[in-house]
């Protein structure tokens, strides 16, 4: 039965990383909550988990849309009154240039999506994931967020915070059984890569099907983390 599953939810989830983590994470016996901006996308997802006999809940939601965050957290607790893993993915690049040469439009929307969404994330699911099993929380960060790297400007400013915000959730928690990490999975084959690196070879990539694998043995491994920074290639 349904309510019998555990439940995950994947941010980003229609495409890339986002969507391979939800197919492998379906085939694990997971009921997995998808959500990205295009719906589109996450019919495609859906479509496979449901083809390789798995379940999954489909949420159009733009992570910009913070009270539809807030919505979120209280629909999983209508529905299931837990959450046992959260996999935040979501991000956008934003434009690669000199930090005085980005917009203040654009720089504000890349931290409204890759920060401070993931921040209304955490006070949205926060006592879900309390009343999980052996709950998981899991973002997904960058190398530019502790190796900068010039003109990734807002980019590479909100991965690094993201980093940090999640040390702070963890050591808030370490009386309690909540497992909380940020990710580094390496030099991938995704639409955000090719925008940052056009016409750049990609059998020199991995596929996200390959980093998803290694997400989810991860997640499998029962591993308790604080708040680190863990790079994929060194699990």
């Amino acid at each position: 039965m349904l309510q019998d599953k555990k439940i995950s939810l994947i941010t980003g989830a229609g495409e890339g990383i986002g969507a391979a983590i939800a197919i492998e994470l379906a085939k694990t016996d997971l009921h997995v909550i998808i959500t990205d901006k295009n719906l589109t996308s996450l019919t495609n997802t859906e479509n496979i988990i449901i083809s390789n006999g798995g379940t999954c809940t489909v949420v159009e939601l733009d992570m910009k849309d913070f009270l539809g965050i807030d919505r979120l957290g209280l629909e999983i607790f209508k529905r299931w009154g837990k959450l046992d893993i959260l996999i935040a993915n979501a991000a956008i690049l934003g434009t690669l240039s000199p930090l005085h040469h980005q917009s203040n439009e654009e720089f504000s929307d890349v931290l409204n999506i890759n920060l401070i969404s993931n921040h209304r994330l955490i006070r949205s699911v926060d006592a879900l994931l309390k009343k999980g099993t052996s709950s998981k929380a899991i973002f997904l960060t960058s190398s530019v967020s502790f190796n900068p790297r010039p003109f990734w400007g807002a980019y590479s400013i909100s991965k690094a915070a993201l980093n940090h915000m999640t040390k702070l959730w963890a050591q808030e928690n370490t009386h309690n059984n909540l497992s909380i990490c940020t990710i580094e999975p390496g030099e991938t084959n995704t639409r955000l890569r090719k925008h940052a690196n056009p016409g750049e070879n990609i059998d020199n990539l991995q596929d996200p099907v390959t980093v998803a694998k290694s997400i989810v043995k991860f997640i499998c491994a029962n591993t308790v983390c604080n708040g680190e920074t863990i790079k994929l290639k060194d699990i």
